[in-house]
């Protein structure tokens, strides 16, 4: 492993965002590589992301340094404002290119962390043509455009699905990377957080950072239906946008707690007995470290339709049950979880399955991997 000097600074370069999927774990590894500080020595990190994705604001708010580059994804609609953003996709391409160029040159990093998304793979590619060992974390099923590209540059590839290693040849099954500050507390402590009843049932809605506007409306029409059925009781994270609007519908209800953003979602897992959400890595990962139950509605418009495939991946190992989104104008939503809290044989089976599936030092596994690596053929 690497030996601390006090000369020598391991400077790392670390890529990938747009959504908390690909950002989250990246700021996951960064933390660990922040925990071997006292066995490394000197460290810089650097991460290069957008202005318009998640890591122009957190990742500065957590004290890292943050360079911009110019790229967007490829939009998939076909309205006006989509075509014209997808015929600057070249020019910014270009530019990303000429700015990753800029930045890795004067930044000299001993190697570079991708997670994935459009963000990441102008930086990746540079690094690659400038011999700069690169290291990909995938944490779909179906890898993304930017892993299939860029894997056979890569050193190594870490995957969050066994599944993975089908489509990728230099691929390790290893986990998602999840961050250090995810809490685990008693159930009857994450009923006090939220000032709930501690003898309910309690479901956790969320469909990611901004909410999702499907799971919303339906709720919105459905949620009384299950809350008369079962003695239970929701936290339902709405988003800020529907916030407003869904607060004024709900706010008397004691049964239903609703926010438009949970910041302590290790706390909001623990007060939870069945988990309803998207099914995009980075919360399944968390739904598999809590051992939850889940029902995932996968988001149909995700490239590559990979958070179906992911989806389609947890109820094949028995821990979630997949409602398509098109199923969401039927009943079976409701249906399925009425049975499901009805049934305490199988939500313990469901929550045994996750966690069984749980990979909770993907972090380190990583960090050491590359550690090692670095210190066998870089410094």
């Amino acid at each position: 492993m690497i030996e601390k000097t006090e000369s020598r600074v391991l400077k790392v370069l670390i890529t990938g965002g747009g959504t908390g999927g690909h950002l989250f774990p990246a700021i996951a590894l960064a933390e660990e590589l922040q925990a071997r500080q006292a066995q490394i020595g000197n460290l810089e990190i650097l991460f290069i992301g957008t202005r318009r994705g998640l890591e122009a604001r957190i990742v500065p708010e957590l004290g890292y340094n943050f360079r911009k580059i110019w790229i967007r994804g490829w939009q998939r609609g076909w309205t006006l404002h989509d075509i014209l953003i997808n015929l600057l996709f070249p020019l910014r391409l270009l530019v990303s290119l000429i700015q990753s160029y800029s930045i890795i040159k004067n930044f000299k990093p001993d190697f570079a962390i991708g997670t994935g998304g459009y963000t990441a793979g102008p930086p990746l590619r540079t690094a690659a043509i400038l011999k700069i060992p690169i290291f990909l974390h995938e944490q779909n099923v179906l890898p993304g455009a930017t892993t299939k590209m860029l894997a056979g540059k890569a050193k190594q590839v870490y995957t969050s699905f066994a599944e993975s290693k089908t489509y990728l040849e230099n691929a390790v099954y290893i986990g998602t990377p999840l961050r250090r500050s995810l809490q685990t507390v008693s159930r009857e402590q994450a009923h006090y957080f939220f000032e709930l009843e501690p003898q309910r049932k309690t479901i956790l809605i969320f469909g990611g950072s901004q909410g999702s506007k499907a799971l919303n409306s339906f709720w919105a029409d459905n949620i009384y239906a299950v809350v008369e059925a079962v003695e239970c009781q929701f936290i339902w994270q709405t988003g800020q946008r529907d916030y407003e609007l869904l607060d004024n519908i709900f706010s008397g209800n004691p049964n239903i707690h609703i926010t438009p953003f949970i910041h302590e979602m290790g706390i909001a897992y623990c007060a939870a007995d069945v988990v309803i959400s998207r099914a995009g890595a980075l919360s399944l990962a968390e739904l598999c470290l809590y051992g939850k139950p889940s029902l995932l509605v996968p988001l149909p418009t995700a490239a590559g339709n990979h958070q179906e495939a992911n989806a389609r991946n947890m109820e094949q190992y028995g821990a979630s049950i997949l409602v398509l989104q098109k199923e969401l104008t039927t009943d079976r939503l409701t249906k399925e979880l009425i049975e499901l809290l009805k049934d305490e044989a199988r939500l313990a089976t469901m929550a045994e399955k996750a966690k069984g599936l749980a990979k909770p030092d993907s972090a380190r596994l990583i960090v050491d991997d590359i550690l090692n690596f670095v210190e066998l053929n870089v410094i």
